[in-house]
């Protein structure tokens, strides 16, 4: 309990996911706007619109302090779980996610969004913050290495994470309509 004291934890109900699932689709316009000035890059998906959808089809609790982890499992109150979610909507799967330099979580959470189907698939990794710092981030370095020098440590999750264990999504959530589909 100690290590949520900090944080400010909100469940996200039914009424939430709906205004987050509104607020995606506008998002999805914004993008596809902004695409037309740019001429390829839109806007990054985020984090804000994935983790309250992670947490709606995870039944965790979304952390609004930001500090501490993005969300918190409480299905043991006496030993809650900070839990980490790295989101990815990029066309190319194996596009890097960052890492502050001071990261601390029991369990990562990789949300992929399908954009042009409106599904996201949510994959609970196993992976602490301690598992993470073993991560090679290039050829000479680490996660920790590269967090002890105060930088961003910056990999892709499919491809260090989701492709080298073989995992498949935890939940698939269709997005347009609001269902949630659990692996078996």
């Amino acid at each position: 309990m100690e290590k949520i004291q900090k944080i400010d934890l909100v469940k996200v109900d039914d009424a939430r996911i709906n205004q987050v699932i509104d607020i995606y689709f506008h998002w999805k316009v914004l993008d596809t706007e902004i695409k037309t000035l740019s001429g390829t890059r839109g806007i990054n998906f985020p984090s804000e619109i994935s983790e309250y959808m992670a947490c709606y089809a995870l039944n965790l609790y979304v952390n609004k302090k930001g500090t501490y982890g993005d969300s918190v499992d409480m299905e043991n109150p006496e030993n809650p779980l900070v839990i980490e979610i790295k989101g990815s909507s990029a066309e190319n799967i194996f596009a890097p996610n960052s890492f502050s330099p001071s990261e601390y979580f029991d369990e990562l959470v990789f949300v992929r969004l399908e954009k042009y189907d409106d599904i996201l698939k949510i994959y609970k990794t196993g992976v602490s913050s301690e598992d993470l710092k073993k991560i090679m981030v290039n050829a000479n370095e680490t996660v920790e290495d590269q967090q002890k020098q105060g930088r961003r440590p910056r990999f892709s999750i499919q491809k260090m994470i989701i492709d080298k264990y073989n995992l498949e999504p935890d939940i698939i959530f269709n997005i347009r309509s609001r269902s949630i589909n659990r692996k078996k």
